[in-house]
């Protein structure tokens, strides 16, 4: 043979090799995971649905409040398998469950990255990935982008978990409950770090997934609240090295370490929440307390373009992200009905000048600059107020 050739069989050779080590892991993997289902998951004798909910704050709240729904429509109860770090989160809906598993993050990635679910179950006592990034629907194959036309427009991203989970499309998701006891403790919280009720403001530029607009944003956001007579606190819950700004807390704010349960809360003390694009903040959107008021900013590049998908023509995408679909209007448009909310996509790599302007402007909630998101029906209306009429419903 060739020396091509025999490049050829040798790669073959090593990539068979690797399939087999592969597939020797995944077994003794996927053994590890009958055990933990058998001894710590299934409840004998008493049939349930098994949801694992493995990713970030944002797809668990998606799934919780939809719990309640599942089970009016399919009968049964609820194990739900989930993070440690997220069990705050299960415990706003644990009405819902008949019970809530914390694995290790190590057992959660080996249940989601070893086929361990086949991405078509929806079976009892089998578990099932209630993530809509599960089934296929991820950025560039198009299907999210179909809600940026005008009308009823595709699907949403809380549409994608209604489908996902088999539920009509008037399914309603529940607000998370939070406990007297944890009001309590973040009251007592916001009087320890001189929370001023309804006069202060919390600024939340963690984000674990997405990039991070730069300090001198969040510098010029916190001195406009600050000259305008505002309390400026930054969240530093669950910093770690990757996930904040150089500089934390924000220059002239005062810190403070928010666990997920606490911060609706907080948020509410305080009246107004700036966040980046995440999953405590469709938390916060989610629990319609309509106490406060929430500004979400995306970061995007000045010189993104825009290619098209397999989907063809009528699926344009971002070459460098999908900003504007993680704004409230398109992710979940039935939580948008009567909410204080604005939203901002801002160019992360703009001037120090530049930046520094758009800061003041979402300090201001100026909904007349470009950067503010306002998504319109074709008639002119916003889109929101058009389909008020099958989105209250939802609420």
């Amino acid at each position: 043979m060739s020396d091509a050739e025999l490049a050829v069989v040798g790669a073959t050779e090593s990539a068979n090799d690797a399939s087999k080590a592969s597939a020797a892991a995944y077994a003794e993997w996927h053994h590890a995971i009958d055990t933990v289902l058998n001894n710590s998951v299934r409840i004998p004798g008493q049939p349930a649905w098994i949801i694992v909910c493995g990713y970030h704050i944002g797809e668990i709240a998606d799934f919780c409040a939809f719990s309640s729904e599942f089970v009016k429509a399919h009968g049964h109860g609820i194990i739900l398998v989930a993070r440690g770090i997220h069990m705050h989160v299960a415990q706003m809906y644990m009405h819902n469950f008949l019970k809530v598993v914390a694995v290790t993050d190590q057992m959660m990635t080996a249940m989601l990255y070893t086929s361990y679910i086949p991405g078509g179950r929806f079976e009892l006592d089998q578990p099932i990935s209630a993530c809509w990034i599960d089934r296929g629907f991820r950025q560039h194959d198009g299907i999210r982008y179909l809600s940026r036309y005008a009308g009823r427009g595709g699907i949403s991203e809380t549409d994608l978990m209604r489908l996902v989970l088999r539920l009509p499309w008037n399914a309603k998701m529940e607000a998370p409950r939070i406990s007297l006891e944890w009001e309590d403790q973040s009251w007592q919280l916001a009087r320890q770090v001189g929370l001023r009720v309804g006069r202060s403001v919390l600024l939340c530029p963690i984000n674990n997934t997405a990039r991070k607009l730069p300090d001198i944003f969040w510098t010029a956001v916190a001195e406009r609240l600050i000259e305008q007579g505002f309390a400026v606190f930054t969240n530093v819950g669950g910093l770690s090295a990757t996930n904040g700004l150089a500089t934390m807390p924000i220059a002239g704010t005062t810190a403070v370490d928010l666990p997920i349960h606490l911060a609706i809360s907080f948020a509410h003390f305080a009246g107004r929440v700036i966040t980046g694009g995440n999953g405590m903040s469709f938390l916060m959107m989610l629990a319609r307390l309509k106490s406060f008021k929430i500004t979400q900013v995306f970061p995007k590049s000045k010189n993104i373009q825009e290619k098209h998908s397999s989907a063809g023509e009528r699926a344009p995408y971002p070459v460098k992200g999908a900003e504007v679909m993680g704004a409230f209007q398109y992710l979940c448009p039935e939580l948008c009905v009567d909410a204080p909310f604005n939203e901002f996509i801002l160019p992360f790599d703009e001037s120090p000048e530049e930046l520094s302007r758009l800061g003041r402007v979402v300090a201001d909630q100026d909904i007349d600059d470009p950067a503010c998101i306002r998504r319109y029906e074709s008639n002119g209306k916003l889109f929101v107020e058009e389909h008020d009429d099958w989105l209250r419903p939802l609420t």
